[in-house]
């Protein structure tokens, strides 16, 4: 799981993660939600949720929060059954 995070102050943001204990990587995207980050990842929405499979290729883009949970049984499910 990675964060992004593209509030305009970045140490308040960091404090906001303090805040709301989120344990996993959060990246700053320079303050915009046009920044680099959002824009090779082609971000429409925010939340916006894509999940990789193992080999890091994009196998969800833009699920919906309550899909979230399906879609990585399904790939767990698949890993399960390719591993020997």
């Amino acid at each position: 799981m990675l964060g992004v995070n593209s509030d305009e102050d970045r140490e308040a943001a960091k404090k906001s993660l303090v805040r709301e204990q989120l344990t996993w990587p959060n990246w700053w995207d320079d303050g915009r939600i046009d920044g680099p980050i959002h824009t090779t990842w082609q971000v429409l929405e925010r939340p916006a949720i894509h999940i990789l499979d193992g080999k890091g290729v994009i196998r969800y883009k833009n699920i919906l929060p309550k899909d979230v949970d399906e879609a990585i049984d399904g790939l767990l499910e698949e890993l399960a059954k390719a591993t020997p």
